[in-house]
């Protein structure tokens, strides 16, 4: 497991640069792997920001970007717009596991980037900020 919130974010980034790479030049579309590892981004770079803060009582071993997100919510205030990509996201992480589990479109992978991307920058900025 990773150590620094540094750490966490290169492993974030790696998971979104799979994801990007899959749905730009596969054919078929991988569509339950990009959702998957847009998920594990988005869940990397929020415990990037959970190792920034202390971590305390240790990392959370949960896949739910919600609790993570609020493991944090009294440390430093998290739009609550992230709340909703995390909501969108965390299924990814789990049921894509399972076939049939979800019905995934080109539309919900092109999302879940969008979503992943936007928690990465700011976990990136989060947890670069000197002033916390």
């Amino acid at each position: 497991m990773a150590d620094t919130f540094a750490e966490w974010l290169v492993l974030a980034e790696t998971d979104l640069g799979v994801a990007k790479h899959l749905y730009q030049t596969y054919y078929p579309k991988p569509l339950e792997i990009i959702c998957y590892h847009c998920q594990q981004a988005a869940e990397k770079a929020i415990k990037a920001v959970i190792v920034s803060r202390g971590a305390q009582g240790g990392m959370p071993k949960l896949h739910d970007l919600s609790f993570l997100l609020d493991q944090m919510k009294n440390q430093l205030k998290i739009p609550e717009l992230y709340y909703d990509y995390a909501d969108e996201l965390t299924p990814y992480g789990v049921a894509v596991r399972y076939p049939s589990e979800l019905l995934l479109e080109d539309r919900h992978a092109a999302s879940a980037l969008a979503h992943a991307d936007e928690l990465l920058t700011w976990a990136s900025a989060v947890c670069k900020r000197a002033d916390f």
